[in-house]
């Protein structure tokens, strides 16, 4: 892929990067393991929806505080 735009790159690499863990999920046989796979995409899931509703929040604070001056 050749371009020089942040948001292409970005989608090129984080696709690679799924298809890797997907070819090496494939590989895992044992309930265990797979549970165990389950539960740490949650957390990072949540951790990511908490991120972002920090961020907002800040975002609104910052918005409300501009509105006030």
């Amino acid at each position: 892929m050749r371009t020089d735009r942040k948001k292409d790159l970005d989608m090129y690499y984080n696709d690679h990067l799924k298809l890797h863990i997907m070819r090496r999920l494939m590989m895992v046989s044992t309930w265990s393991e797979i549970k165990g796979i389950q539960s740490a995409v949650f957390e990072a899931m949540d951790r990511e929806d908490k991120a972002e509703q920090l961020e907002k929040e800040a975002f609104e604070a910052w918005k409300k505080s501009g509105e006030e001056k």
